[in-house]
């Protein structure tokens, strides 16, 4: 047998954080305000020794660094999370969020110690375009496609990485990895493809282009996520989503424009619904709460109103967030305590809460910094 990562977490404790996240996440009553930083590769693959440029090209080193990346993160960082691939029960295809534009025809960019990115350059232009556009197989063009090879890549070597956390079975990341069937957002999407600026351009000079482009993206975002639900044969058909570049719309055009869309790609999925959307977003959040229902907003910003998103999602969505990464990355544990103890006064007794940061720890943030969140959670009752 290969040797078995051991993970220095008691079992025990994972499963009471599994439960304490659960209870949250069903508006009961806990120990104390749960919290789950949001750590992405960024920060944890320069810890494990492997290069950007090797992970995003093999699968076999993007499984193992991901078993080596939460190996550090759960010894290392104070949370809830009770997973070691964090919303995943197992590893996962990580193309980050490139993965919808560069199958959709956009060109993907990889350097040799960052993340991807999609070259900023749009090429749907006009009505031939949009024909091109839809011709594409978004299951075996692009990323997509390089993610199903993955998939079966991590599961021909799954055996080779088990995991175990103290007191607990043998289990192994790579055996039914995860597609990354998460969506960054129809207008996040129909940007990348038309070019950001000119997008905002076209939204008040050709609209009715924009809401075709609109149209096809949903479409072929919901194709490859039905292939998904299939392929990895989820028992329930939960879905996340995010369109981070949606929150610089006011909120009539998000409404007018953006609205239909992204009801259709939410409720296609009758499971739990959690929406991210970076940046300050005050003026969105009742439109997410009661036209998009959503069950989870995850991740959201620190310039989001503490008080305006207790009225408008209190007590009937699961909050993640708001601690600035900004303060995390460059200020102090004490700090960072007094604005976690200031979430939590102002969240906590809707039920619901989930400390995290508003949006994603920043590369380099002190280890003490980070943990600063749990410490203000188990110092303060509400």
């Amino acid at each position: 047998m290969p040797p078995i990562t051991e993970i220095q977490v008691p079992y025990e404790e994972i499963l009471a954080r599994q439960e304490r996240v659960a209870k949250t996440k069903r508006f009961e009553q806990t120990d104390r305000v749960a919290v789950w930083p949001a750590i992405n590769y960024r920060f944890l693959l320069p810890l494990t020794g492997i290069r950007f440029k090797d992970y995003y090209a093999d699968p076999e080193t993007m499984l193992r660094g991901q078993v080596l990346g939460q190996k550090w993160l759960m010894e290392h960082i104070a949370t809830d999370q009770y997973t070691t691939t964090g919303a995943w029960t197992g590893g996962w295809t990580d193309f980050q969020n490139i993965t919808e534009a560069c199958t959709l025809g956009c060109e993907a960019v990889f350097v040799d110690d960052n993340i991807p990115w999609v070259k900023p350059v749009g090429w749907v232009k006009d009505d031939a375009d949009l024909r091109r556009l839809e011709q594409i197989d978004p299951i075996t063009s692009g990323l997509n496609g390089r993610q199903v090879l993955f998939r079966k890549g991590m599961m021909a070597v799954a055996q080779k990485y088990p995991v175990r956390f103290q007191d607990g079975p043998v289990f192994y990341p790579g055996a039914n990895p995860a597609l990354t069937h998460t969506s960054n957002g129809p207008f996040s999407i129909a940007a990348d493809l038309m070019g950001q600026t000119t997008m905002f351009s076209a939204i008040l000079e050709r609209p009715a282009f924009v809401r075709e482009l609109l149209s096809i993206v949903v479409n072929k975002t919901i194709t490859w996520l039905d292939f998904c639900w299939q392929a990895e044969g989820l028992p329930t058909r939960d879905f996340a989503w995010t369109d981070d570049l949606a929150a610089y719309l006011s909120a009539r055009i998000y409404r007018e424009v953006v609205l239909p869309y992204e009801k259709k790609l939410r409720f296609h999925f009758d499971g739990w619904a959690s929406m991210h959307m970076c940046g300050h977003t005050n003026h969105l959040l009742e439109t997410f709460a009661n036209d998009l229902k959503i069950n989870e907003y995850q991740g959201f910003g620190w310039e989001v109103d503490l008080e305006r998103i207790g009225k408008a999602m209190g007590g009937r969505v699961v909050l993640l967030g708001n601690v600035s990464p900004v303060l995390i990355a460059s200020g102090t544990p004490e700090q960072v305590k007094a604005a976690t103890r200031r979430v939590i006064e102002k969240l906590a007794p809707y039920g619901g809460l989930i400390v995290q940061d508003g949006n994603n720890i920043a590369p380099g943030s002190p280890v003490e910094n980070i943990n600063a969140m749990m410490q203000a959670a188990r110092e303060f009752r509400f």
